[in-house]
């Protein structure tokens, strides 16, 4: 559910599948960059934060954060002059950052902050390929593949039907009403893999679909969107999760913020992250 704010409509315009090269290209995606800079990750919750497109001066995308400030993620190079500038157009801040903040805030002369539960989690692949140090969950994936001999998949257009069916199953699990929940945003994930340039896997259980991931990103660097799994087969998670890293050719893994919200914050750790990459709010 759209998050209330002040409107920014009477700026720029609305983002478009056309637009996802450019914005790609000028939002390059490396280890510990912010999830916003995958295009996947602005075009499908775009609506959440009211993103918009400003051509005009600096060019950047405008938005609202999830505690209500007006951003602006910019798009060019920044230099003093120009991110002041941007800062004077009723943006409250320049989000999100990554570790060029230090060298930012020295050389443009401006203060930061941050907000924890904006925070990514990174894991290195090949440690999640292991789980190592996530003693309960390399537990948890053992007995799955012992019992149950999963099947993994890798992505492919075929998926999609299965994948909304375990959507369609995760949301009657949960039990909470779908705009509680990212159930919108990953229906339309499931039905943009190919333009959003999203891959992943499946997971079947004696030929039943009951988890699958979706994720963006390079061949090193691996956004995780969107993983889903049936209630009575929890398992399923550490499993794909390890299976998926050790498959994927990544060396790094990043399973985005936790929104503040404890049970996930607490799932995420268990995974043991490598880093929690801070994501710095520039301001005058």
């Amino acid at each position: 559910m759209p998050i209330a704010h002040p409107s920014t409509e009477t700026l720029g315009r609305a983002l478009t599948l056309s637009d996802a090269g450019a914005i790609s290209a000028a939002l390059e995606i490396g280890p510990f960059a912010p999830a916003e800079y995958s295009f996947a990750n602005l075009w499908l919750f775009r609506n959440r934060h009211d993103y918009r497109l400003v051509e005009d001066g600096l060019p950047h995308i405008r938005g609202i954060t999830y505690d209500g400030e007006v951003h602006a993620l910019p798009l060019e190079k920044p230099s003093g002059d120009n991110f002041r500038a941007l800062l004077s157009t009723g943006v409250d801040c320049i989000f999100p950052v990554g570790d060029a903040v230090s060298q930012l805030v020295e050389e443009l002369g401006l203060r930061c902050d941050h907000r924890d539960a904006d925070s990514d989690y990174w894991y290195d692949a090949a440690a999640m390929a292991q789980l190592s140090g996530a003693k309960a969950r390399r537990s948890q994936a053992r007995q799955f593949e012992t019992t149950l001999a999963p099947e993994f998949e890798d992505w492919s257009d075929h998926c999609v039907t299965e994948a909304l069916q375990v959507l369609e199953g995760w949301s009657e699990d949960v039990g909470r009403p779908a705009d509680r929940t990212d159930i919108a945003e990953c229906r339309e994930a499931l039905d943009l893999t190919g333009e959003l340039g999203l891959e992943g896997c499946l997971v079947k259980v004696s030929g039943e679909a009951v988890a699958f991931l979706l994720s963006s990103g390079t061949r090193d660097t691996r956004i995780v969107h969107f993983a889903k799994g049936r209630r009575q087969y929890s398992a399923a998670y550490p499993w794909m999760f390890s299976q998926y890293a050790g498959r994927s050719g990544a060396q790094w893994i990043n399973f985005e913020q936790d929104l503040g919200n404890p049970g996930l914050a607490q799932s995420k750790r268990a995974y043991v992250p490598a880093k929690r990459q801070s994501k710095w709010r520039l301001r005058i």
